[in-house]
């Protein structure tokens, strides 16, 4: 797979060539949110923020993922949560928390049916550009999961929140 370069307010990330960006018009250096779409129509999001606003938030990195799992195991339709592996990692430098969940919710009006779906993020704290930072993404269906996931990690491993 080949992959471009996309670079805003200082920090970048390569995405896949044939995939498009959606930056969040309301975006500014502070916080904000860029999705990358598959011609699949599935997304990978970076999301950022002021780092003073998550400290006064969570305790911890640890604690702001913790109450990340608990806000997906509260959404609308969500049955069920696993995380499934979760890890440290070092992102530019920087210590990341991966996890990956495998979530079963309630799909459907009518006819409803129960799905499960892959879930990846990676959340990080950089002092220096004053922000916090999520990856993350999620296939759609199974079919594509493995070919995501390597999308991801390569995303993760790619990403620099500043210049060194």
């Amino acid at each position: 797979m080949r992959y471009d370069h996309f670079s805003i307010y200082g920090f970048d990330v390569e995405y896949p060539k044939d995939w498009r960006v959606e930056l969040n018009p309301k975006s500014e250096k502070t916080a904000g949110e860029v999705a990358f779409q598959s011609p699949e129509r599935d997304r990978m999001f970076v999301f950022w923020g002021a780092l003073e606003e998550a400290k006064k938030n969570f305790e911890s990195l640890d604690e702001h993922v913790e109450r990340t799992i608990e806000k997906v195991k509260k959404s609308r339709g969500v049955n069920y949560v696993e995380v499934t592996e979760q890890k440290e990692l070092k992102i530019n430098g920087h210590r990341a928390i991966f996890t990956h969940l495998k979530a079963t919710f309630t799909q459907g009006f009518l006819k409803r049916r129960e799905v499960s779906r892959q879930l990846w993020s990676s959340h990080l704290y950089c002092e220096q550009t004053a922000r916090y930072f999520i990856l993350h993404g999620s296939p759609s269906s199974e079919e594509i999961s493995t070919e995501h996931a390597t999308v991801f990690k390569h995303m993760q491993k790619s990403f620099k929140c500043h210049i060194k």
